[in-house]
């Protein structure tokens, strides 16, 4: 009989600590819609040719992207877990500025950016909804970088567009709102430090600036915790 209860109360103890288990879903995933605001800023392009080559004031301006979210989020504590932000890799268009801007669109560029944050949500782990704010690294590499039809005219032929890979700093704020305690709706408002030197080469010519991209990052994501 001792025997048979203390067996009971072992598979008891068993069950509770499967059901906290479940209940404390370790494992998320996120799937959504990412609109990508880019306020970029860069220094008239320089050149190692003659002047009249690249007649001043001549830059570029990076546009907005819209692109689909995929994230991946590991629970440390109730209040705490660590985020992986990513995506399908969006391209952006870039149009000229100054003695640029006639020409339109130059050149085009896609970029990934994975990036990772540790964030902290606020209220107990029962409420339904929960704010947020998160800290963390971005890496964007650029790559698939062109010069349009219209870039090479401006050019003055052919042309080959590099951007160097950049890391730096990530931040974001949002909110959690559970509907069950498996899914879920969060809304996300996120910025990194993004910065990236520019070179387009013509033949010979040389043409540099760096760009600050200062990005906002507005996603809307469903989510699925196991």
């Amino acid at each position: 009989m001792k025997k048979t209860q203390i067996a009971i109360a072992s598979v008891l103890a068993l069950a509770s600590l499967s059901a906290l288990a479940d209940e404390n879903f370790p494992n998320t995933v996120r799937i959504g819609y990412a609109h990508i605001a880019v306020h970029s800023d860069a220094p008239s392009l320089s050149s190692n040719g003659p002047d009249f080559l690249t007649p001043q004031p001549a830059g570029l301006t990076v546009e907005n992207a819209n692109t689909v979210y995929i994230g991946y989020t590991r629970r440390l504590t109730a209040n705490v877990d660590i985020d992986l932000a990513l995506g399908i890799p969006p391209e952006h268009n870039n149009r000229g500025t100054g003695t640029l801007a006639p020409f339109g669109v130059i050149a085009k560029v896609k970029q990934r950016a994975p990036t990772m944050f540790v964030n902290y949500y606020f209220g107990d782990e029962a409420n339904a909804f929960r704010p947020f704010v998160g800290l963390g690294l971005n890496y964007t590499q650029f790559y698939d970088a062109r010069s349009t039809p219209s870039g090479d005219l401006a050019a003055g032929g052919p042309t080959k567009i590099k951007l160097q890979d950049s890391a730096g700093w990530a931040a974001q704020v949002g909110a959690k709102y559970n509907i069950t305690n498996r899914w879920f709706l969060l809304g996300s408002i996120a910025t990194a430090d993004v910065k990236s030197p520019l070179t387009a080469t013509t033949g010979s010519i040389e043409r540099k600036t760096i760009i600050n991209f200062s990005p906002v990052v507005f996603t809307m994501t469903a989510g699925y915790s196991f």
